[in-house]
């Protein structure tokens, strides 16, 4: 039988003297991560701080308030969404945090967590006495633990209520950051900018083109940028995995937040950082700009995200779209994009380089366009074909050759006519088949017209 710890110092390292507060910590933590990757739960961890990154950006999100309260005066304001999303939240953390619980049997672990729940719900009244103090790692996710399952049945409580106040949800939100903040673990994880062996490049394609730059400061930015966009990826793949059908997909709002941030933080370190290190002869001024049209395009791509399909999914009436296709529609463009700036990136240093052979269906915007010409030629027949012989071609006829193109090509488009497209479907639909779906469907041709136009101008 394995003896007891009594000393967290003796569980991870050696004692040494010389070591500062400070040193010794980090070596401690460091350890803590090497039992982690050892137990095989690094993705666990990631897991965990995006919730935990989630959680902050959900709650301070200027960008989502001004998005779920439209035009809506602060004091008429419901945060009741907030509240019980956040328990969801709650619920997502605390089942990591037993999961990194290494030396305690999980069954052991579930039974603590049905004796702390059931003793708050018959004594919430009464003042209880601090839990006894253990040297052992896992002490710290215990004790947060149990915080967070008095916290989760708080919130259920609230939630029962018509309405939840901002200063009841701020009031919430304060005793959960207090408790945190008193965690060295989980302010040591979210302190860290890039947590090693957790963001690591995997792709041996991605790896060799590393180790193959030269200058340090360039192989150390091009590496950064790499971690950022495969760390995108990572949490389109949580925000899909939250989207089956048997989920509430409502918990997949604080992972957008995140990659909203994420995102951001990629278009900043290029223009900071790695832009400023491709300044040496090797890369010309058109290298450069190239990179540039690189970065633009994967913002505009956002845009779609950010500005449209994401409002939309707050906006549109349910009966009429499919949330779940929505928010899964914002993983697809999210992944093209992320994918499209990487071949971008890598092609810099190995002009050959093809995203197809590290992602699996990748097709890039360049590959899709003679198909997506093709189709919307289809397309513009379809409509020609409708106003010279009406009696042969009905609306429904045109609903499921528009339906076909969004589902297999519209994300290809453009920002610009991807949104355009979007608002003429939006009017033909709106019209019901009356008088107007004329009017408007020849509003939609002209639309097609110009973008045929557009695309014969630019091959010439």
């Amino acid at each position: 039988m394995e003896n007891r710890v009594e000393n967290v110092g003796d569980f991870f390292i050696d004692k040494e003297s010389n070591l500062s507060i400070e040193d010794k910590w980090d070596k401690l933590f460091d350890s803590w991560l090497d039992k982690v990757d050892k137990e095989k739960q690094m993705l666990n961890l990631f897991e965990l701080k995006l919730w935990l990154e989630s959680s902050e950006e959900f709650i301070s999100s200027n960008y989502f308030e001004s998005i779920i309260f439209r035009l809506q005066p602060l004091g008429n304001r419901n945060y009741s969404f907030y509240l019980t999303t956040f328990s969801k939240i709650i619920d997502k953390i605390t089942g990591l945090l037993k999961d990194l619980d290494f030396k305690k049997d999980k069954h052991l672990i579930n039974f603590e967590e049905f004796i702390v729940e059931k003793t708050l719900e018959k004594s919430s009244r009464k003042r209880f006495p601090s839990l006894k103090d253990v040297s052992e790692p896992e002490s710290w996710f215990f004790s947060l633990r149990t915080f967070l399952s008095n916290i989760r049945i708080i919130a259920n409580e609230l939630s029962e209520s018509d309405l939840i106040s901002q200063r009841t949800f701020l009031s919430f939100t304060k005793l959960y950051h207090k408790e945190l903040l008193l965690n060295p673990i989980i302010i040591s994880l979210l302190n860290g900018k890039f947590v090693p062996k957790m963001d690591k490049i995997y792709q041996n394609d991605i790896s060799i083109i590393i180790s193959g730059i030269k200058d340090k400061k360039l192989k150390k930015n091009t590496g950064i940028l790499y971690i950022l966009t495969f760390r995108a990826l990572k949490i389109n793949n949580f925000i899909e995995l939250n989207l089956k059908k048997n989920r509430d997909i409502s918990i997949t709002i604080p992972l957008i937040l995140a990659l909203k941030k994420n995102v951001d933080s990629i278009q900043d370190f290029y223009k900071r950082h790695l832009k400023n290190s491709f300044d040496t002869p090797k890369w010309t001024t058109k290298d450069i700009k190239n990179l540039d049209k690189s970065l633009l395009a994967m913002s505009q791509e956002y845009k779609k995200v950010f500005e449209t399909e994401f409002k939309n999914f707050f906006e549109k009436d349910p009966d009429k779209v499919s949330k779940r296709d929505m928010l899964r529609n914002i993983v697809n463009i999210s992944d093209n994009a992320i994918q499209e700036l990487i071949e971008n990136v890598s092609r810099m240093f190995e002009s050959g380089f093809e995203c197809s052979a590290i992602f699996e269906n990748y097709v890039s915007r360049n590959q899709k366009a003679a198909g997506l010409k093709k189709k919307l030629i289809n397309l513009h027949t379809k409509i020609n074909d409708y106003f010279e012989n009406p009696e042969n071609i009905t609306p429904n006829d045109i609903f499921f050759e528009l339906n076909q193109f969004i589902e297999t090509d519209l994300n290809f488009l453009l920002y610009k006519d991807w949104n355009e497209f979007l608002k003429h479907y939006d009017n033909l639909q709106k019209s019901d088949f009356s008088s107007n779906f004329v009017l408007n469907l020849k509003d939609f041709h002209l639309y097609l017209t110009k973008i045929l136009e557009d695309i014969v101008d630019k091959k010439s």
